[in-house]
């Protein structure tokens, strides 16, 4: 158990006093749970937060293929190959579903919100049956791991019990949180929430892996011989889940990591593009591009968040230290006096860790880009572009 002087000497260290300021001012319940808080703070790891790669990075692309690459026979045996591999027990399924639907105008679970005013038309029954249907047509079942966080777990699990686990087996669904970490002024200090709290926040899709391994989830996938990771985002209301074409691709191709993605609607969109930094697999952000860059044919494969992993690849990397990215936002928290601050502007840095830094370490990535119209209808605006909108007119 964590003491004053061990976590003063800690914070002396690290330049972060100002997390014990109102510690005399607390009960000794309080001041214990804040002692183990601190504790839990990664301080070296704050230090890698926001790392760059060199400037000038040399940018290229990634080669990816099509449908219209194979004829109809491979096509076929490709999927025929993926669906021997669900059958066999082979394919797990993981879910980013950690977020609010907050800028969708909805209270509650990103997951939860649906298209037509019934828990059965929403991001998570979509999926379910999806799953479902695989099921169905290939007598198996299909774990499914679905990541929440803190401010989302309770609800999300409700949700589910409440609906039956929409036709699913309770005990092939499984949760876990993703971890947090605290938030930064400015100047690097770290947040207090109150005088008793430090503030913290999920961090980020990229605490995955580690959350993960924490749980014992990629022990048990090893130990059940699961050999891909179907890993996907919550927000597209189009996502083929466990998609057999994809799987079987995927093993032919033997990468470490295999991504689906949809070719840029115009050079200029503003996405993420897979390619290669310094001549190793990276999702190439929007910014990092040049004019030029962003005209080249070859880099005009948008990442869509479909990714299907190596279990052994997984564990391998599991233990990485991926580094943090700032996030600039408002954040509550108390000021020298100790009252409460609900600032109007972005005063601080919560940090973010994201998954697609993991695969750099990948030997090889092999990428399949899909029929937008089909597979991709992403749903984080309200209305507008990419928005429950456009979704709710699709799918009503």
């Amino acid at each position: 158990m964590a003491t004053y002087e061990t976590i003063k000497q800690k914070l002396e260290t690290n330049k972060q006093e100002q997390l014990l300021h109102f510690y005399e001012q607390l009960n000794e319940e309080e001041q214990r749970d804040l002692l183990n808080q601190i504790e839990q703070i990664d301080f070296d790891q704050l230090e890698t937060a926001n790392q760059k790669d060199e400037e000038n990075a040399r940018i290229t692309a990634l080669p990816s293929h099509t449908t219209e690459m194979f004829s109809p026979e491979e096509l076929t045996k490709m999927r025929e190959h993926g669906c021997s591999l669900i059958a066999d027990g082979k394919v797990a399924i993981v879910l980013l579903a950690g977020g609010q639907g907050t800028r969708l105008g909805h209270d509650g679970p990103k997951g939860t919100v649906n298209m037509d005013g019934s828990p059965e038309t929403s991001l998570f029954a979509l999926q379910a049956k999806r799953i479902q249907a695989l099921q169905h047509e290939m007598n198996t079942t299909l774990s499914w791991y679905i990541m929440t966080s803190p401010i989302n777990d309770d609800a999300t699990k409700a949700f589910f019990h409440d609906n039956q686990y929409f036709g699913l087996n309770r005990d092939q669904v499984t949760f876990f949180q993703q971890e947090v970490s605290p938030a930064l002024t400015p100047d690097g200090k770290v947040m207090l929430a109150d005088k008793a709290t430090v503030f913290q926040a999920p961090n980020g899709n990229g605490g995955v892996f580690a959350s993960m391994q924490k749980a014992g989830i990629l022990a048990k996938l090893q130990s059940t011989n699961i050999k891909w990771i179907f890993f996907n985002n919550i927000d597209n209301a189009l996502v083929q889940v466990a998609d057999p074409l994809f799987i079987g691709y995927a093993d032919q191709q033997g990468a470490d990591i295999s991504s689906k993605s949809v070719k840029k609607a115009e050079p200029g969109e503003k996405v993420g593009v897979l390619g290669q930094r310094n001549g190793k697999p990276s999702v190439i952000e929007y910014s990092e591009l040049t004019e030029e860059q962003r005209q080249q044919p070859e880099l005009q494969d948008a990442n869509i968040g479909i990714h299907l992993f190596k279990v052994d690849f997984l564990e391998q990397t599991a233990n990485r230290v991926l580094p943090y990215h700032f996030a600039h936002k408002k954040i509550a928290t108390i000021d020298e006096q100790g009252v409460a601050v609900h600032p109007a502007e972005p005063n601080g840095y919560k940090l973010e860790k994201f998954y697609f830094d993991v695969f750099p370490y990948a030997s090889k990535m092999s990428i399949f880009q899909v029929d937008r119209a089909n597979e991709f209808l992403p749903v984080k605006n309200k209305t507008g572009k990419d928005s429950l909108e456009e979704a709710k007119e699709r799918f009503n």
